[in-house]
């Protein structure tokens, strides 16, 4: 199994502008830096907001919320990263997306007390603050920016859960695996002499949990993809050695 050791982000700043997803898409878009749901926010607009909500500190692998459990607000992710899944009764997973340190998760009823849709597991160390749900609608009613900043946010999930749903109907299951390895290669790939090094927690399970496989199928597949001289896996590394035969093997049809 792949496994490549998670460090969490040593930072509780966000940078402006510089907020992350990892999510199943056609295109690098959606991956892209966006702004945060506070950049709008004066300084002084900004510390009060952020006085309003409390700090929670996420260990690695522990949970943020529940599916199914009543939601309390929304949380902002100052440092480290979240997986938000979906379990269906029979116990399978279908990961939405990887959330890090400039976004939101919660939701989508963000100013109402409702049952929880999906889960939030810490993939690291992870600081986060809460915002609950009567405090964040009072807010947005005295703060135009922030509710254009909720708005905006809202609109970039809504766009990148459109985007997995469509990989999901149309394409196979081994056409979103290597949509993923690009998706990875693109937000954390580093060209060595070898190929393009993928520096990123992710295992095995994990990846199956985003392209709606099962473990041992994408292990089968990354096996094949490494008898072909693509990639090269192990030993806690992912090396993608033909960027361009992966790239055209994920728009295979």
């Amino acid at each position: 199994m792949l496994q490549i050791d998670a460090r969490g982000d040593p930072s509780p700043l966000v940078e402006p502008g510089r907020s992350k997803v990892l999510v199943l898409s056609e295109t690098e878009s959606l991956e892209g830096r966006k702004p945060f749901l506070l950049d709008r926010l004066t300084p002084r607009e900004r510390e009060y907001v952020i006085g309003q909500c409390t700090p929670k500190l996420a260990k690695r692998h522990s949970t943020v919320f529940r599916q199914g459990e009543t939601q309390k607000g929304i949380f902002l992710i100052m440092s480290g990263g979240v997986r938000v899944f979906y379990a269906a009764p029979s116990g399978r997973e279908i990961t939405r997306a990887y959330w890090f340190a400039g976004n939101f998760i919660g939701g989508p009823d963000v100013f109402a007390q409702t049952r929880n849709m999906w889960s939030a597991v810490a993939i690291r160390d992870t600081s986060l603050l809460l915002l609950p749900s009567a405090t964040l609608h009072l807010l947005c009613a005295r703060m135009p920016n922030l509710a254009l900043g909720l708005i905006e946010a809202m609109v970039f999930k809504g766009r990148c859960y459109a985007a997995m749903a469509q990989m999901l109907g149309t394409r196979t299951a081994g056409e979103r695996m290597t949509r993923v390895l690009l998706l990875l290669a693109e937000m954390y790939g580093v060209e060595t002499e070898q190929g393009v090094a993928i520096n990123v927690p992710i295992t095995h399970e994990e990846i199956s949990h985003m392209v709606g496989a099962t473990r041992q199928w994408v292990t089968i597949g990354l096996k094949r993809l490494q008898a072909d001289g693509i990639i090269e896996a192990g030993r806690g590394k992912l090396l993608i050695r033909k960027l361009d035969l992966l790239a055209g093997l994920a728009t295979a049809h």
